[in-house]
Parts: structure tokens; sequence; C-alpha cells
């Protein structure tokens, strides 16, 4: 009789915290690296890479950061070629783009920014809900940080975070972004309105509880 579990992914699954458990990831990564030697072309195994190159790089020595991005935008281009019209792989690959971005500083990353912009956008059209609105978050967060002759433009980031606040009403990350573009509009009630919703959620996560403590600083200061 075959077993009822026969879920490839689910010890890689299991493992993963989305950065809560840093020792978790990793143990996830090797877990999906090894899935990888045996089928490098499956895309389930190749957006789920791109997922935990970008976690695990997140913690990683300075040295060694932009290895693992470079590597979660290898497995995440690969994951785009393989289904183009599943949305994980452009959500992914965008995400290891932006750590490689900060981690290169925006001026000498320019060309990735419209790389962003394009998976993003790919990845509204897609499913806008995916990872709790993460692409409205990650679209309003660059227009609301770059310079205007660089694609920036506050009022865009208000309207795109706005969006994302509709579609994930519980996403302490955006809210946290919408008070920040308020507040950088001179919209301090509507700000002080973001910061106390996000101070009164009950924190379950580690980021939230981050979120949280910067709410609090950001309130303190309007």
């Amino acid at each position: 009789m075959a077993p009822a579990n026969t879920n490839p992914f689910q010890e890689a699954d299991n493992l993963f915290t989305f950065g809560e458990d840093p020792a978790r990831d990793k143990r996830s990564l090797e877990v999906i690296e090894r899935a990888l030697a045996a089928n490098d072309n499956d895309y389930e195994w190749l957006w789920r890479a791109a997922r935990a190159y970008y976690f695990v790089g997140d913690v990683a020595a300075k040295s060694e950061k932009v290895t693992f991005y470079e590597k979660g935008i290898t497995t995440g281009g690969r994951a785009v070629d393989a289904k183009p019209d599943s949305v994980e792989g452009h959500f992914w690959l965008a995400v290891n783009y932006g750590g490689y971005s900060e981690e290169k500083g925006v001026f000498k990353a320019l060309t990735t920014v419209k790389k962003i912009r394009a998976e993003m956008e790919t990845v509204l059209r897609l499913n806008d809900r995916y990872q709790e609105g993460g692409a409205y978050l990650a679209l309003g967060e660059m227009d609301r940080q770059l310079p205007r002759i660089i694609g920036g433009n506050l009022t865009r980031a208000i309207q795109r975070l706005e969006q994302g606040v509709s579609v994930a009403p519980n996403n302490l990350e955006i809210k946290l972004a919408l008070g920040e573009a308020y507040q950088e509009k001179g919209r301090k009630e509507d700000a002080r309105r973001m910061f106390q919703e996000i101070i009164q959620k009950q924190a379950t996560t580690k980021v939230e509880r981050h979120v949280q403590e910067k709410a609090q600083r950001f309130i303190g200061k309007l």
C-alpha cells in the first residue's frame, strides 16, 4: 500500500520559516539543492530554491550575501523560463534582484530596477494576492524610495500601497510603508492611523514585532 503522503516538497516546506529560524531555512535550502541536483529543471524546486536563497542570503555575512542573491536570480530566472505563467518564479526572481540591488547600491544596480518592476508587474497580473500582496509592497517601496529622476513617485507609491492594504489588510509591512509614504506626503493623521493599526495588532512573527517597533518609533516623531 502506498504511503498517504506523496508530497516530494514536504520536507523542504516544513523546514522553511521565511526568516523566523535561519538554521531551519538553511537546512531547507540543503534539501532543495539535493533535489535540484537530480531534477535540475523542475519548476517547483527552482522557485523554492530562489525563495530559500533570498532568506539565507538575507542573514548571511555581508561578504556572502551577493553570492546567495545571484544564485536566487539564476534559479528564479530558470523557474520563469520553465513556467512563464506561474507567479512564484516571477516573485522570487524579483525579490532576489532587490536583495542584489541593496547590496550593490542603487546607482550601481540601476539596470535591475526595470527588471524588478517588470517581474512584480507580472506578479500583479498573475495573482496580486501572492505572498500577502508582496508585489504591491515592492512596487510601492520602489516608488517611495527611489529618486524621481530614476522613476520614484510618491503619489504612485501611495496608490500602490493602498491597493496592497486593500488586498492584504493583515500585512503589517505594507501598512508601515504606507504610513511612511503618508508622512512624507505631509498626511500626518493618515500616517498616525496606519502606525496605530500596526501597534494594536497581535504580533505573531519576528517580522511583525520588528514592524511594530518601527511604527512605535515613527508615531513618536509625528
